[in-house]
């Protein structure tokens, strides 16, 4: 893609356009291949592309983008007109091409390959070369967790299959892509694989919902579909560990197969740049910070509003995503409150399913706008590593957050010490007059009246008529129903005489 300092897009789409036509014959192609220091060799479509990509990469330079102009034009001028075009059997020494400086700047995935491309064998499946993508530029949202370098490739079109599965076949190698072998020299660079549901436009990356991608036989393990119903939060599949890249003529094969699609997808792969999760989180440490007079005037402010009652708030040092206590505290340039979450574990949780969204008020929160907080920063470097929350005074000051006391929460002591008014003295019990128990007489006991011992005693009728008063005067003496024969320490009435006792106030046993 042309700088803003390279040449105009418009002149570079234009010379595209030229070399796509089918004006020019394998034999022009070749000759304008040759002049270029490009492999002169290949089917009409491989030349094309060659031609393509070196057109791209020039235009950020006016002088050399001249140069290939001209050897266009020179073709065009020694076409002789016959229909029919050999292709030439002569081969070339490659020369080494230098990568733009502003490659690290692409956002767009191009359509063309890098290098020498197979991309005569990455039909599979006698695959129509129609399914090719014809647009100079495929746009994707940009991630701080990647930078697309270069184009591994070409854009492939997923027809819609309504009915039916299909499976798109790439080949590649890092003999025909020379810039797969920056994978073996420096670990953060990955192949992704990238797909959108759009050809116009950025794109969310985005897979059909039933499909699965396959490198060398053997399948990738990887989340296609993102969070549910959540778009934007699928990931580009990273697919280097399954790449063989030595030895470099290995050609690798990578298999999309998807299934009932009602619209088209492109899929394409890229030789991207990827950034850890610690170094993005180092990154938000030491770019721009939200200054602790800034929140203490903040405080100050709502304090000061008539319409709000100000009362002192109790700030958790803890992250509310992963309860561990802050680290690097931070958020959002746009949130208005003081709680922050941890910068680390609001960055994995993207890098699961990017969303980008505050987890406190819920409000969009990109890498760009992620700030430290020093206020909570310098709260967190005063006060020990167990203490989990402190609290803010409405003018912005802070007090360690103290327990509250236990006689807000338990019974005080004279609690259990005041047994007045719900112990019962013994000596009460004294004067409480005790009923005999009435037991079922034991066989050698003798039968009361003609010997019927199991009958149960006759029932007690109390008169309900009388008056609480005369209860009170004169108490009603129960009759005796029978001759108490368990020793129970009751001693009866004087009155009553028991037969056959051996001694005094003893029932006989």
């Amino acid at each position: 893609m042309a700088s803003s300092i390279g040449v105009p897009k418009h002149e570079m789409l234009s010379l595209i356009r030229e070399v796509q036509s089918n004006q020019l014959f394998n034999r022009q192609l070749s000759s304008i291949c040759q002049v270029n220091g490009l492999k002169s060799t290949g089917v009409k479509a491989d030349l094309q592309r060659r031609i393509i990509t070196l057109i791209q990469e020039s235009s950020v330079d006016p002088s050399r983008f001249a140069q290939v102009k001209q050897s266009v034009t020179n073709a065009y001028a020694q076409r002789n007109g016959t229909a029919t075009a050999t292709t030439t059997a002569t081969t070339t020494p490659i020369k080494p091409r230098a990568t733009s400086s502003a490659a690290p700047n692409i956002h767009f995935s191009l359509p063309m390959p890098y290098g020498n491309g197979a991309s005569g064998m990455s039909q599979g499946f006698g695959a129509p070369r129609n399914n090719i993508m014809s647009t100079p530029a495929l746009a994707f949202k940009t991630s701080p967790f990647y930078l697309v370098k270069t184009v591994i490739g070409e854009v492939r079109i997923c027809e819609a299959m309504a009915q039916h599965r299909n499976t798109i076949t790439m080949h590649m190698s890092a003999n025909n892509f020379p810039a797969l072998q920056q994978c073996l020299a420096d670990t953060s660079y990955r192949v992704l694989i990238f797909c959108a549901g759009e050809a116009i436009g950025v794109q969310d990356i985005a897979f059909p919902h039933q499909s699965e991608i396959r490198v060398n036989g053997s399948e990738v393990k990887a989340n296609l579909r993102g969070l549910k119903n959540k778009p934007g939060s699928t990931r580009p599949v990273d697919i280097t560990q399954a790449l063989r890249l030595k030895p470099p003529n290995y050609l690798n094969t990578i298999d999309f197969t998807y299934a009932l699609t009602t619209k088209k997808f492109y899929i394409l792969a890229n030789l991207c740049q990827v950034y850890a999760v610690a170094e993005l989180a180092q990154g938000i440490s030491t770019r721009s910070r939200i200054p602790k007079d800034s929140v203490i005037a903040e405080l100050n402010k709502k304090a000061q509003d008539p319409d709000v009652v100000a009362t002192s708030s109790v700030l958790s040092l803890k992250c509310p995503l992963s309860y561990m206590r802050l680290e690097v505290p931070c958020r959002g340039m746009s949130c208005s409150h003081i709680q922050c979450f941890d910068a680390t574990s609001y960055l994995q949780l993207q890098e699961q399913g990017p969303q980008w969204l505050c987890p406190i008020c819920n409000k969009p929160t990109p890498y760009e706008q992620l700030a430290v907080d020093e206020y909570v920063q310098d709260i967190l470097n005063n006060t020990p590593k167990s203490l989990e929350g402190v609290t803010i005074e409405p003018n912005g000051r802070w007090l360690l957050k103290t327990e509250e006391p236990e006689s807000n929460n338990f019974p005080s002591e004279a609690f259990f010490d005041d047994d007045d008014d719900d112990a019962i003295e013994i000596s009460e019990l004294a004067n409480i007059p005790v009923r005999p128990v009435d037991k079922l007489p034991t066989p050698s006991t003798p039968s009361r009246q003609n010997g019927g011992g199991t009958k149960r005693p006759a029932p007690v009728v109390i008169d309900l008529t009388l008056s609480s008063d005369d209860e009170d005067d004169e108490p009603i003496e129960r009759p005796l129903k029978r001759q108490s024969t368990v020793a129970n320490g009751y001693h009866g009435p004087s009155s009553l005489a028991f037969p056959s006792m051996p001694s005094p106030g003893l029932p006989p046993f």
